[in-house]
């Protein structure tokens, strides 16, 4: 259970994962060797059956970022892509970043598009 979300849905990232509302804290144990931050992140759906699309970049500069669910779905379309056949779904996942920053998750599915902007730090 998720005590608050992100976004305006209905595919949310968990805002448990994010310190101060919308900040992804980034940890030196979250380093990997190419640089990059990999940060757990669990996404949840609610009332959605269907494809879903989550697609993440930086907007504050140059820099790389991707957002995925761990057990379904593929890299698709420049993003993750994954069809959804429950209403009601938990879906485990990893946010990964550059480094610090400012970036955009953007969520689409056949009936809505939704973007969450967060910051890394």
């Amino acid at each position: 259970m998720a005590t608050a979300v992100l976004g305006d849905g209905p595919v949310y990232p968990v805002a448990d994962y994010f310190r101060a509302g919308t900040v992804l804290e980034l940890r030196a144990e979250d380093r990997g060797p190419d640089g990059s931050y990999v940060k757990k992140v669990r996404w949840i759906s609610a009332g959605y059956i269907g494809p879903v699309l989550v697609r993440a970049a930086r907007i504050d500069g140059k820099g790389t970022a991707s957002s995925g669910f761990a057990y379904t779905g593929e890299e698709r379309h420049g993003g993750h892509y994954a069809e959804l056949d429950s209403p009601a779904r938990d879906l485990p996942g990893t946010t990964t970043v550059g480094g610090p920053g400012c970036y955009v998750l953007q969520v689409d599915g056949t009936t809505f598009t939704t973007t969450v902007v967060f910051r890394a730090a």
